[in-house]
């Protein structure tokens, strides 16, 4: 996401001057400590040193950033059992506590370290008592890799569904903050500014360090990179790229179950199949969509709060109302792209190398091979493809975590989604219950299935047939559907409202658009003209689509699940959704449609496996699967 630059907002600057950083680099951490820290009488060890109102967990010096997240000091076995901190927590709703630090650091300060885990605490103690822990340790006044970064935000952004999370480092500063302003771009997408000067005000003195400073823009200009929806150059936050690359990018972001379901499908096919095969069924929409639209509502509040602490502290400017309601809609405050200041890039220079520092460059390659790693990072449109060494790291699990339910390593299932007959509901109280977030947010967006409906037959035959034949539509769609289309894309490009939109869209004309767009707009066809040869050679294979790669048949086993319920209900439209199909996978006009008559047969004889084996949508129902 690349808004327009913004230059109210003033570039955080470190707390530590250039000498006394370089003085805490060249000294040992140990000695560090032992000779700068007050030994048992530190003030972070203890509440002797802070006030009431700096104690939101009594004993401990703690601070709410958000309504879900706390900030705060380690504790330890003696401050637990004196303070009654588990109690505090389980008051509080504390799910999860998250520990910055590295095992054996800070031994000098308060009391002695806990010798089985290194740290001033056990961490059973919590598990004990239900509440989750998770470790990604950082080094004291330091950083981690990126991805280190980008697992700690995931397993933060799923711990606060769970309930409250606390965060804590040494002191709840340095380490606690940088990870909290991720997660803030990583959910709200304001700029890192934004990000470092909100939790600086509720969290004075955070996020110490250049080099921490640095991580959170390098964070915030990753992230935008891998953003982007929509391959369209035409958009104004489009940029070409290939389902593998986009898989890429899915794959590092993306985590838990629906990381997994999604492994080799890209999620905006897969929730656009979804909505129109229940749009065809006349079924709600998975539980799940409306707990994300719930969801989505809430970081709204959030971002808000976080607008209007920013703009109260004199670091935004107070909108006018007309301006105002759009950016506050989309959730979206200003730029990723800032000026960093004391760090002395140029904003034409960061454009040009779409993220990273000058010391991150030094671990960047080129690769050319387009079969990245899930954690290559490919450039867009005409620059090289820069494979990231520091986002491959092979300790990517929680030294300590005792993960949810919604973490615990599944068995491995067969793509097959069904839809429980529990599930299905009417239409009219599936309409009732998407229209509340997402359509009141943006009325403009908001879509009237009464338009594909028959009048007098108002039942989900007609709907099907209206969904069918817009799948099979060969011509260019009306100028208000091609509009439509395109303001959805460019929220799906630019805004976390996209989602939300998207599966609460009613009118399959415009979803149609929105998934042969897509995939007739990737820098490279799903199937080129060597995979389309090889299927047509194996085509009597028992499974014909086994000879092309794992993503292009998961992607196209998806379409065919969509395609193979919506045909169902409308049988004669079959051979024109399949030849629609074959134009956006293999980019070939309509005119040479008879030259894939092998392809079609082919495609037919795996859309009968598909429908007698109602695999791959249709378990979206019964999936953890978010937007």
């Amino acid at each position: 996401m690349m808004p327009t630059l913004t230059a109210h907002i003033p570039v955080p600057r470190p707390s530590y001057s250039q000498y006394r950083e370089n003085l805490v680099k060249a000294i040992p951490p140990r000695l560090l400590c032992l000779l700068a820290c007050g030994g048992i009488d530190c003030r972070y060890e203890g509440p002797e040193c802070w006030k009431l109102n700096q104690q939101v967990i009594r004993g401990l010096f703690s601070s709410w950033v958000t309504d879900d997240i706390i900030a705060m000091a380690r504790p330890s076995n003696h401050l637990i059992e004196k303070y009654n901190i588990i109690e505090q927590f389980q008051r509080l709703n504390i799910k999860s506590i998250i520990n910055m630090q590295l095992p054996g650091e800070h031994a000098h300060c308060g009391p002695p370290l806990d010798p089985e885990s290194g740290f001033t605490y056990s961490p059973q103690i919590f598990m004990d008592n239900d509440i989750y822990f998770y470790n990604f340790g950082m080094p004291d006044f330091g950083v981690t890799s990126l991805v280190g970064i980008i697992d700690g935000v995931k397993v933060l952004a799923f711990a606060v569904r769970e309930g409250r999370v606390a965060v804590h480092c040494h002191a709840g500063l340095g380490r606690t903050g940088v990870l909290i302003a991720c997660y803030l771009i990583y959910t709200l997408r304001i700029s890192p500014s934004e990000a470092v000067h909100y939790v600086r005000i509720k969290r004075p003195r955070s996020i110490q360090t250049r080099a921490q400073i640095s991580q959170v823009f390098d964070f915030a200009r990753l992230l935008g990179t891998q953003l982007v929806q929509y391959p369209d150059l035409n958009l104004r936050h489009g940029a070409p790229f290939t389902l593998q690359h986009y898989l890429n990018r899915q794959a590092l972001l993306l985590h838990g179950q629906e990381a997994r379901t999604l492994r080799q499908t890209p999620k905006v096919v897969y929730l656009l199949c979804v909505r129109l095969s229940c749009l065809a069924l006349g079924l709600p929409a998975p539980p799940e969509v409306q707990a994300e639209l719930e969801k989505r509502s809430a970081l709204r509040t959030l971002g808000r709060t976080v607008r209007e602490t920013l703009v109260a502290k004199q670091y935004l400017p107070l909108l006018r109302e007309g301006r105002k309601g759009s950016r506050v809609g989309s959730g979206s405050v200003s730029s990723w792209d800032e000026p960093l200041g004391f760090l002395e890039r140029k904003r034409e220079v960061l454009l040009d190398k779409r993220s990273y520092s000058d010391s991150d460059l030094s671990k960047i390659s080129v690769n050319e091979d387009l079969e990245l790693s899930p954690h290559c990072t490919p450039a867009l449109g005409n620059e090289r493809h820069w494979c990231v060494e520091d986002l491959i790291r092979t300790d990517l699990s929680p030294v300590f975590a005792t993960p949810s339910p919604g973490h615990q390593a599944s068995k491995k299932e067969p793509n097959i989604l069904n839809i429980p007959v529990s599930s299905i509901k009417t239409r009219n109280n599936c309409d009732r219950s998407l229209k509340g977030t997402a359509q009141k947010a943006l009325p403009k967006y908001s879509s009237n299935i009464e338009l594909c409906r028959n009048p007098h037959n108002p039942g989900p035959t007609s709907v099907a047939r209206a969904v069918a034949r817009a799948m099979a539509d060969q011509g260019l769609p009306g100028e208000t559907i091609l509009q439509r289309s395109a303001l959805l894309q460019e929220e799906l490009n630019s805004s976390d409202c996209g989602w939300a939109l998207m599966v609460t869209e009613s009118d399959p004309h415009v979803l149609s658009c929105l998934l042969w767009t897509w995939l007739e707009k990737l820098r490279e066809p799903v199937l080129s003209a060597d995979d389309v040869d090889r299927l047509c050679i194996g085509a009597q294979n028992r499974k014909p689509l086994s000879v092309i790669k794992k993503p292009q048949r998961h992607t196209i086993y998806c379409l065919l699940s969509c395609v193979s319920t919506v045909t169902s209900l409308c049988p004669h439209r079959e051979d024109a959704v399949l030849q629609r199909l074959i134009r956006a996978l293999t980019r070939r006009p309509q005119e040479e449609m008879g030259n894939f008559a092998t392809l079609m047969k082919l495609l037919k004889s795996s859309l009968r496996e598909t429908s007698h084996n109602c695999r791959y949508l249709m378990r979206a129902c019964n999936t953890n699967t978010t937007l």
